[in-house]
């Protein structure tokens, strides 16, 4: 077996086993306590990193210490980090395991850079891919996720050429010790029931079904290269990024076949992972709204567009006079001039200062919002005001308008309210510009 992972790693060139340096990702289990002994007789450099999640009471302690009595038994550096992954999962509305994912993968990151090291190690092996395999066939992955486990350019895996029964009697035979997860044997998650229940059916129906599926799995990945290749310029041709959201345009899309393949392809980035219902959407009423757990999707009248999940609507802000405005999409720099001046830019509003009433807000807008537009004697509702001005749904959503104690003033990069606009009279003026961020 030395041999065996000793050639995967020259061969595949993971990394250079005089020369770099190697944070090993150990959970105090058979696989990576497995890999950490190859390495030592590899004479790899390595450091210990392993992640205590607080979710399996004394248990969790205990893999800690076993981990601290490895590294000091054998001298070689280590790191643990506790988290609160239960708190974290609720917080960010992540399942148990995905919450454990992305914080075992930012600190393995932060170590990558504060240790100097050139990769992330991890004990993946052959059975470990094939069930990741059905796994994604279960839920719905596309040809991507049918690939399996892959190395990537800082994760390397070392055991994807061997199986779970290799490492096992490796351990015995060397006698080497290590924690059994009692999670393992639970059939409350997928992983366990694919590994308990589904991998023995296939045995038995057929013998070498774990090696077909490996090779099916490598010419998948062969495969999904070329076709990742193809989908990308497509994606290039009909995906266009304005600002923050991402617009396709449903005509070019129309004429894609078979729609349902690349419109998956397209919107996966974006977290939707069923797109039957979005098909259906295409050609019928604008405003049709769909959610991933990130992503927000909009059937507009032409495009689909496609933001970022925010939760702003509620948000507003008081600004004190000549108190600037910056958030991470665009700022208000405020001033005052007694230069009477008249610009044509939009984003900038020059108002008569005497008829301000401080302090300002600045909010999204709201149905019911009205105000005088420039030129105007009449109010008109912000929304006919949208229609008018040809806004997209997008628009409409991210449109900011400022306030004082009475009326609306400025529909932010827009219309200024007629009121408060600059006469012959007008002895100050209050200038307001906006600064978009890159």
């Amino acid at each position: 077996m030395n041999r065996q992972v000793y050639n995967y790693i020259i061969s595949n060139n993971l990394f250079s086993i005089k020369k770099d340096k190697i944070i090993l990702a150990i959970s105090a289990g058979a696989d990576s306590v497995c890999l950490f002994h190859m390495f030592r007789s590899f004479g790899v450099n390595m450091e210990l990193a392993h992640c205590n999640f607080k979710l399996r009471d004394n248990h969790s302690d205990e893999d800690e210490d076993f981990i601290k009595n490895l590294g000091n038994k054998y001298e070689i550096k280590f790191h643990i980090k506790s988290f609160e992954t239960a708190s974290y999962a609720k917080k960010n509305n992540l399942s148990i395991q995905m919450a454990a994912r992305q914080l075992r993968y930012n600190w393995f990151n932060s170590l990558l850079i504060n240790r100097n090291a050139n990769y992330i190690a991890t004990a993946h092996h052959k059975d470990d891919s094939i069930e990741t395999f059905f796994i994604n066939l279960i839920r719905g992955s596309g040809i991507r996720g049918l690939v399996g486990i892959k190395q990537t350019d800082k994760i390397i895996r070392p055991f994807l050429s061997i199986e779970k029964n290799q490492i096992i009697n490796f351990l015995n035979k060397n006698k080497f010790k290590y924690r059994e997860d009692i999670t393992n044997s639970s059939l409350k998650y997928l992983r366990n029931k694919i590994r308990i229940k589904l991998i023995p059916l296939l045995l038995n129906l057929n013998p070498s079904i774990k090696e077909n599926i490996f090779n099916e799995m490598k010419i998948l990945e062969n495969t999904s290269i070329v076709f990742s290749d193809y989908v990308n310029q497509i994606r290039q041709k009909i995906v266009v990024q304005k600002s923050d959201a991402f617009y396709i345009n449903i005509s070019s899309l129309n004429k894609l076949s078979p729609l349902k393949i690349y419109l998956f392809e397209l919107l996966r980035p974006f977290g939707f992972m069923k797109v039957d219902d979005v098909i259906s959407s295409l050609n019928g009423q604008s405003g049709k709204t769909f959610y991933s757990r990130t992503h927000k999707l909009i059937i507009d009248r032409d495009s689909i567009i496609i933001t970022k999940n925010q939760d702003i609507t509620s948000k507003q802000y008081t600004l004190e006079e000549n108190i600037n405005f910056k958030n991470e999409n665009f700022s208000i720099k405020f001033s005052t001039s007694k230069k009477i001046n008249f610009s044509l830019n939009k984003d900038v509003a020059e108002l008569d200062y005497s008829k301000i009433n401080f302090p300002l807000k600045l909010r999204k807008w709201k149905f019911g919002d009205s105000f005088i537009p420039l030129g105007m004697k009449n109010y008109k509702k912000i929304s006919d005001f949208f229609i008018d001005e040809k806004f997209s749904l997008v628009q409409k959503e991210k449109q900011w308008i400022l306030c004082d104690k009475k009326n609306i003033i400025w529909i932010v990069g827009y219309r200024i309210d007629d009121r408060y606009k600059v006469t012959s009279n007008t002895k100050k003026l209050y200038i307001a510009k906006v600064l978009y961020e890159n």
